[in-house]
């Protein structure tokens, strides 16, 4: 009798066990994550990174590409082709068509080596393609420098906290290309290029339980990729003092977010991660790689 009992608990047991796995794993496919403007904060413009003193020659060329791109509407092209390219390699569809862009390069030139930093995780700008080979927005900017200067380009995809110190302590031929914010801290030890993107700073949360400000974050667990933007605004918010910025009409604004408890990550897909399993409330980053990411990891 006491062994009867014994299996029928052990089966009891199994069964329970089973039907809660199977409905945490339910809840955390249902799950959506949804994306809303952090509406108490200004666009940021992008820039490419140079060291100081860079030299004339690569200064000159990359701001005559961008300017370039600008005036015949090849960046929006570009980022649109990328944002679909990105799309379709990682979750299938249509292939995109890539029209009248130029999309190869003579990268092997004779005059020295043009080094790009980048990291590799902020599509559309750059992503690791289906060939294994990092592409994107920045890399089809500086393909065209490389090309234009008789240069080999050679991409470097490391921390991105490090990108503006690899460039500052390098030999002048080495650019940060990496959806780069353009701010008085970075420009301590780096200058920029002339603006191609501008972008707008978002909040990833659950469905349902969602921020539109990043006051909203106040004493919330909040996800960054260390060094980015998102990263020194929350982490300023958070603190006592704030985040100040000057807005479009020349006054000054801050944003306080007391007690929200910033979270580092060298990657947004290990924020996303943290994010789904509940360890964190929100994401905060930069517009269009949130919807990559959100298409990347729901479908």
């Amino acid at each position: 009798m006491k062994k009867l009992i014994t299996v029928l608990l052990i089966a009891v047991l199994a069964v329970v066990t089973t039907v809660a796995l199977v409905a945490c794993k339910d809840e955390e496919t249902n799950t959506k994550f949804v994306i809303k403007d952090a509406t108490d904060l200004l666009q940021e413009d992008f820039g490419i990174a140079l060291k100081k003193g860079a030299p004339a020659e690569l200064v000159n060329t990359v701001n005559a590409v961008i300017d370039e791109w600008l005036a015949n509407d090849n960046l929006t092209k570009y980022t649109d082709y990328y944002t679909a390219l990105d799309d379709y390699e990682k979750n299938g569809g249509t292939a995109p068509a890539a029209g009248d862009l130029k999309l190869a390069w003579n990268l092997n030139g004779t005059s020295g080596k043009l080094v790009m930093y980048t990291e590799s995780g902020f599509a559309p700008y750059e992503f690791v393609g289906a060939d294994g080979k990092i592409t994107g927005v920045d890399v089809a900017i500086m393909s065209e420098v490389a090309e234009r200067m008789g240069r080999t380009l050679e991409i470097k995809d490391v921390a991105f906290d490090f990108i503006t110190q690899y460039v500052s302590e390098s030999d002048g031929y080495s650019v940060g290309a990496a959806g780069l914010t353009i701010n008085d801290e970075r420009k301590l030890s780096v200058d920029f290029s002339n603006v191609y993107a501008s972008s707008t700073l978002v909040i990833i949360s659950a469905e349902g339980v969602e921020y539109d400000s990043v006051a909203d974050l106040a004493g919330k667990k909040v996800g960054v990729q260390q060094g980015t933007s998102g990263d020194l605004i929350i982490s300023d918010a958070s603190a006592e003092a704030g985040y100040t910025y000057e807005d479009g009409d020349g006054n000054s604004v801050t944003v306080k977010a007391a007690g929200a408890s910033v979270q580092k990550y060298s990657t947004y897909a290990l924020a996303y991660q943290e994010l789904t399993s509940g360890r964190i409330d929100a994401i905060l980053m930069d517009k269009l790689p949130a919807q990559s990411l959100l298409k990347t990891q729901q479908g």
